[in-house]
């Protein structure tokens, strides 16, 4: 979430008009995607009104609406885009918008045995529930995303090669063949870092920010959860993992299959979120953005070439 384009009171008042009176207007600022502002009513009803900028697609928009619709009924608390007149889908400024309600809780940043309890048990219940829904969305954030992100690097300014970069940009090469044809494929967050999940006294209350979503391997999913969560100051933090896992794996069962490759997507979710961090901070300074480190996940990915935590299922 960020803001990158600025609304008025009066700009989303005539958007909100059959909703309610808007009270306060409060653009938020963590995130680097999309411009989000919290609307509070006066009748203290609160929604989320997002604005889509460049990375997402307006016609993804009915996939993510329709897939947060559809885990809800599943009993995975998260967003629903609100209607209007029949419509969901909206225009402000000639950015495509939606409103969604408001999920209670706040993201934690640190977590207790009670909370790793909750969340493997809830993101357990979120796979189940992927591996049900008859939708589809390509996964656009990994091969099609590197391809795309490598090429705007060696058309710019060479000082931004480099040494982490470059080293990624072999592996790429190394990995980019060797992607699993036999796992069981998903309808995936494909974002679950802390800040996208809230909690409640100590329980996992729901997920927000599904714009990544797509179809793809839950051990995916997994991976960049893991590698989200389980790292402190470039230190994998393997008690809490292992809490974690045993939650997570007596609600839902991995295959031998995904066991035997989390390490590497493990690998690719790290050059994921590298990637696409060092472009952004290189390419996306636009609004009122707090950009996020790169180099974080250069050291991720190192770690998981050095160890294998696939060992400790």
């Amino acid at each position: 979430m960020a803001v990158y384009t600025t609304i008025s009171h009066s700009d989303a008042q005539e958007l909100f008009k059959s909703l309610g009176e808007i009270d306060k207007l409060e653009g938020i600022k963590e995130g680097v995607e999309n411009t989000n502002y919290l609307v509070h009513l006066n009748d203290s009803k609160k929604y989320i009104l997002t604005l889509f900028e460049k990375r997402t697609k307006e016609t993804d928009l009915p996939y993510f609406n329709n897939l947060m619709g559809l885990f809800n009924k599943n009993g995975v608390n998260c967003p629903l885009s609100i209607s209007i007149k029949n419509k969901n889908l909206f225009k402000i400024k000639e950015k495509p918008c939606c409103i969604y309600t408001f999920v209670k809780g706040r993201p934690i940043s640190s977590s207790n045995k009670e909370q790793l309890n909750s969340l493997g048990k809830s993101i357990a219940h979120l796979h189940q529930s992927g591996s049900s829904l008859n939708l589809y969305r390509k996964n656009m954030m990994l091969l099609p995303s590197w391809k795309h992100i490598t090429e705007s690097f060696s058309k710019s300014n060479p000082k931004i090669i480099n040494q982490e970069y470059k080293y990624i940009y072999e592996k790429i090469n190394h990995l980019q063949d060797k992607f699993p044809l036999n796992l069981r494929q998903i309808n995936i967050h494909a974002d679950l870092f802390k800040d996208n999940i809230f909690f409640l006294d100590n329980q996992v209350s729901g997920f927000i920010d599904f714009f990544f979503s797509c179809t793809d391997t839950l051990v995916y999913d997994l991976a960049t959860f893991v590698n989200a969560w389980f790292f402190k100051e470039n230190k994998f933090v393997e008690d809490k993992y292992i809490n974690f896992l045993k939650s997570y794996q007596h609600n839902f069962e991995l295959t031998i299959e995904e066991k035997d490759n989390f390490n590497f997507y493990l690998k690719v979710s790290a050059i994921r979120f590298f990637l696409t961090r060092l472009y952004d901070l290189h390419f996306n300074y636009e609004g009122n953005v707090k950009h996020k480190n790169p180099i974080e996940f250069f050291e991720i990915f190192k770690f998981h070439e050095e160890n294998n935590i696939q060992d400790l299922f």
